[in-house]
């Protein structure tokens, strides 16, 4: 029996998520997935699976179209197979889109991507908090009271 359970697709409300934003030895990379996979550190049955990615890592951003940029534009390369990693899923923080840089006429043929990332809940603060509008229906003015 293997201690390791295999998903080559990831399946998120119908699309087939594969690029992500991960934090790898303390800073922000972009990988994409290969395969995701569990492994059970002993024979036991009930125990509950690490949860593992296998992912190629995207080259840091080149600095000059970084500066050129203002710092928004994080161009890189591809690297495949040569740059794999193991990730653990907890260091998965986002999923993103990686896209072809456009290139102008004078370019030399470089085949470099970018990152298109959505805003996600790192953007939003969520409270667990809701206020209730309370209507004063004496006067019916429709006054909104106050929470203290």
């Amino acid at each position: 029996m293997s201690r390791y359970v295999l998903s080559c697709t990831f399946n998120f409300a119908g699309l087939n998520v594969r690029c992500m934003k991960i934090i790898l030895n303390g800073q922000i990379e972009y990988a994409e997935v290969q395969f995701y996979f569990l492994h059970f550190t002993t024979d036991y049955v009930n125990e509950t699976p690490l949860s593992y990615a296998l992912v190629s890592v995207y080259s840091r951003p080149i600095p000059e179209l970084l500066a050129e940029s203002s710092n928004t534009l994080w161009a890189c390369r591809y690297r495949g197979d040569s740059n794999l990693r193991v990730v653990d899923l907890s260091s998965i923080i986002a999923c993103v889109s990686m896209q072809r840089l456009p290139l102008l006429p004078t370019d030399a043929q470089e085949d470099l991507w970018f990152v298109v990332e959505k805003s996600g809940l790192e953007d939003a603060q969520l409270t667990g908090f809701e206020e209730s509008l309370d209507i004063d229906q004496s006067d019916g003015r429709g006054d909104v009271n106050t929470i203290q």
